[in-house]
């Protein structure tokens, strides 16, 4: 263990010597000054060395291409400017796991349109819709009474159904309010069109094949070349709680709360999922993530465990458990 390091609280900042240096923390700049204070509370001295100096406060996510550093997001070395990487930062500094948003941009920046790399994460924030685990988002859709689309009535959107059409066939001016494309919209926009009776059904979209986000009703639709009919929302179900129900009932993915800015998976204990890959020997362990239950790593002695947790802690990479041979939480 390192050293104690000393310091001095000096009103909004924090005055700390590491290593013979001195560094003034500033709670409205420093991108990790909430980490600081609970670092200092709990007397971690080795967590201070890494979140003190900016270069050492660079965390890279997801494949490598998103990196946090000194209050920006970058892309491949680049800074990204729009309201996802606001988000990503404000969850970053508040001690947020932010894997789906990283999933999500990772898939965005496939997108080949740059308006709508730009355009995308807005809509969603604006109208309430969710991002998934694997970093993709959901989206309402109306449809006839035999499920099939309200324009050319030949398109299957039941349960189950992935739709497809060519991109280039889309069209993607956001001033075209009424064109072609494959259309998904807000729970706002379901009012606006259709009859209230009509199904209501809930797409999961990859936000790198979003084509155009129109400009009319308040930006409440969009344009995709591809979805994934994933749920329907029953008749006495409001349209935002269905997202949950969609998800667990399909896909056995964790409850999303569709009325945050971005939902945080709960729910579903990953412990009844996992324990098959869990090791026989007593004495080695398995690391999961708490949201989506996935495992990171196994085989491993409990001091690696807790070592892996711990690191994965100081970088605010993704929430991990620790679970013995037996599937039990450590």
């Amino acid at each position: 263990m390192s050293k104690a390091i000393p310091y001095l609280l000096q009103g909004k900042n924090i005055i700390l010597v590491v290593d013979g240096k001195s560094h003034t923390i500033s709670k409205d700049t420093h991108i990790a000054y909430g980490k600081i204070v609970d670092a200092l509370k709990a007397q971690d001295w080795d967590a201070l060395h890494d979140l003190v100096e900016p270069k050492k406060a660079i965390v890279n996510f997801g494949k490598g291409y998103v990196s946090i550093n000194d209050n920006k997001v970058f892309w491949k070395g680049q800074p990204f400017h729009n309201a996802l990487a606001t988000r990503m930062i404000e969850m970053y500094q508040d001690g947020f796991p932010i894997d789906p948003m990283v999933r999500f941009m990772e898939n965005l920046m496939q997108n080949p349109s740059k308006r709508s790399v730009e355009q995308v994460y807005g809509f969603l924030e604006k109208n309430s819709l969710p991002i998934t685990e694997d970093g993709y988002f959901l989206a309402f859709k109306r449809v006839k009474s035999n499920y099939m689309d309200c324009h050319t009535g030949t398109i299957n959107n039941s349960i189950g159904q992935v739709v497809e059409m060519d991109r280039n066939l889309v069209d993607d001016n956001p001033d075209s309010h009424c064109s072609t494309g494959l259309h998904f919209c807000s729970e706002s926009y379901l009012g606006s069109f259709g009859s209230s009776y009509d199904p209501v059904m809930i797409l999961k979209i990859n936000p790198a094949d979003v084509v155009s986000i129109p400009t009319d009703y308040n930006g409440a639709k969009g344009r995709c070349m591809k979805y994934e009919v994933v749920g329907q929302v029953g008749a006495d179900v409001a349209p935002k709680d269905a997202f949950t129900s969609a998800v667990n009932s399909n896909y056995n993915k964790k409850v999303l709360d569709p009325s945050a800015a971005w939902p945080f998976a709960t729910g579903n204990d990953p412990l009844e999922e996992y324990v098959d890959v869990l090791e026989a020997d007593e004495d080695l362990y398995t690391v999961v993530r708490v949201y989506g239950g996935q495992v990171v790593a196994d085989g491993l002695t409990l001091d690696e465990a807790e070592e892996l947790v711990e690191k994965n802690i100081r970088q605010k990479k993704a929430m991990l458990m620790i679970l013995d041979a037996d599937g039990n939480e450590v």
